[in-house]
């Protein structure tokens, strides 16, 4: 896998609509793939999260609530499951800045190439 990283559901779009790649070099999560089906023939691996994930991302948003800055539950639990494996997160979505703020270890790259 391309320097271990996944891609969400806004990148995997604009890379295919865009022509740039034919095949996404890394992962993605069930999540990107329920968002957009296209991609599910042109990425090799599709990682489904686990309890862990699921327990984080619950975390970062009570934490976001509180502060009064919520995030929509995919979007935390594609975060989780790149922080949890150690993946670099590669998306179009400026708002996933505000969980680096809480995690600032998550590894995020917003530029596709």
């Amino acid at each position: 896998m391309e320097e271990n990283k996944i891609y969400d559901t806004s990148a995997v779009i604009e890379l295919l609509a865009s022509r740039k790649l034919k095949f996404i070099p890394g992962a993605i999560t069930i999540f990107t793939a329920i968002e957009y089906p296209p991609v599910i023939p042109k990425v090799s691996t599709i990682i489904y999260p686990s309890k862990k994930d699921y327990i984080l991302a619950i975390k970062w948003q009570a934490k976001l609530r509180k502060y009064g800055r919520p995030l929509p539950a995919v979007d935390l639990l594609i975060a989780a499951i790149a922080f949890n494996n150690g993946f670099t997160l590669v998306t179009l979505d400026k708002h996933f800045e505000v969980i680096r703020e809480l995690e600032p270890r998550l590894n995020i790259v917003f530029k596709l190439l």
